[in-house]
């Protein structure tokens, strides 16, 4: 009986031994699914699909403009438009002429006497970054001036995820990325215009200050002065980030007090961001005023009032007693929102931006055809809206209206070709 245990044990380990050292069997292997493992769009870098998105959007709107550049009313010699030769109206035909011509030393006037639309209103960072990107590589303004603002565009969306992630995580970050690549004016980030470059800074001052990096932010807001005209709004973010440091600072030990010293410099840079492009307008032409009188010339009657423009709006729209009511109620509605919800979820800067950037728009407005995307600086409120809900259902759903309206709006302006985007 032990002999039998015995022979039973052994060949029982024999087994096992020979079980352990043999070699696994191969699992058959699924091509099929090796690829979709490899395509998982939660294994791509949040960056690359950042950049997807981004080229997806551009893809879609660069359809739409072929078509719309199809439907508009042909040349007097019966040829159809090309997309390139509509892609630089408007704003990018003032732009060329800055990157060929310069300012105009005088002011321009006109048969009454009063300054005359000119390119001072146009601020100098855009043109001359495509100035020099023509002398180094040949090209012509407009595919010059295309490639700048798609590769800012590019750059600006992988530099908003990151900022939009550290406060309300890479998911809803995506989507705010999503609803800003598919915003009905987003086609602006393709054109021979300044917005992709000043929102490629806007959002790298805001990069800077949820790090600290107060003197990487200095040219960065020396530039965004020469970008477009932001900086006013900017400044006061600048304004009450140092005063938020400062509260906290004075609780601590007198030594403490020179941590403030890289929130003051990059205030100050800020507020010299905030008058640059107006005192070198007067430089250029020896008028102090000069970059106010020129965007008084856009205007009619040729005065900046602020606020004025949104009322006469409102009325024209709705008349004269419902129009203003209205307007109060929707801007109303929007702080109401946003104060109630911006706090907890994007943080104090990207709140303070929204803020002073919605009030700079209401006090100094003035071209309504052009608002869509002048409410792109605004990104912040996509991760908002995208924070509102977890379902991908409502996401999916909006970032397909954006995208149906971004058609839609090509599709009316591009085909006028007389209202401006």
């Amino acid at each position: 009986m032990t002999i039998s245990k015995t022979a039973t044990s052994a060949t029982s380990a024999t087994s096992a031994t020979s079980a352990t050292s043999a070699p696994p069997r191969a699992e058959p292997s699924d091509p099929a699914a090796g690829l979709v493992r490899r395509l998982d769009w939660r294994r791509i870098p949040a960056w690359v699909q950042a950049l997807l998105l981004f080229a997806a959007s551009r893809a879609l709107f660069t359809f739409a403009a072929h078509r719309a550049a199809d439907l508009a009313r042909p040349h007097p010699d019966g040829r159809h438009w090309r997309y390139l030769e509509i892609a630089n109206n408007w704003d990018g035909t003032w732009y060329r002429r800055i990157a060929v011509e310069g300012y105009p030393p005088v002011l321009p006037v006109d048969s009454t006497g009063q300054v005359a639309p000119n390119t001072w209103a146009f601020y100098p960072l855009f043109p001359r970054t495509v100035s020099a990107v023509m002398r180094v590589t040949g090209l012509d303004w407009t595919p010059a001036a295309t490639g700048v603002s798609l590769i800012a565009g590019a750059v600006a969306v992988v530099v908003i995820r990151n900022v939009l992630a550290r406060v309300v995580g890479s998911r809803t970050a995506m989507w705010g990325v999503a609803f800003l690549c598919f915003f009905p004016a987003a086609p602006v980030l393709q054109l021979p215009y300044s917005e992709s470059l000043a929102l490629l800074l806007i959002a790298l001052t805001i990069w800077c200050l949820q790090r600290g990096k107060y003197l990487f932010v200095v040219p960065v807001l020396l530039a965004l002065g020469l970008a477009r005209p932001v900086a006013v709004p900017m400044a006061a973010v600048l304004g009450v980030h140092l005063l938020r440091e400062l509260r906290v600072v004075r609780r601590l030990p007198r030594a403490a007090w020179r941590s403030l010293l890289g929130p003051a410099v990059a205030c100050g840079a800020a507020a010299v961001a905030a008058v640059e492009w107006p005192l070198l307008a007067w430089r250029g032409t020896g008028v102090p005023d000069a970059y106010t009188l020129t965007m008084a010339a856009w205007r009619t009657p040729r005065q900046v009032v602020p606020v004025r423009p949104w009322i006469q709006f409102s009325q024209y729209l709705l008349g004269a007693a419902v129009g203003p009511v209205v307007l109060v109620a929707t801007l109303g509605g929007l702080a109401w929102w946003v104060a109630r919800r911006g706090p907890r979820v994007l943080g104090p800067d990207l709140v303070a931006w929204c803020a002073f950037y919605l009030a700079y728009l209401v006090v100094v407005l003035d071209s309504f055809t052009s608002l869509p995307r002048y409410l792109l600086p605004m990104f912040p409120l996509g991760a908002l809206l995208a924070s509102t809900s977890s379902s991908r259902a409502f996401r999916v759903a909006v970032t397909v209206s954006f995208a149906v309206g971004g058609v839609l709006w090509m599709m009316i302006v591009w085909r006028s070709r007389i209202w401006a985007p």
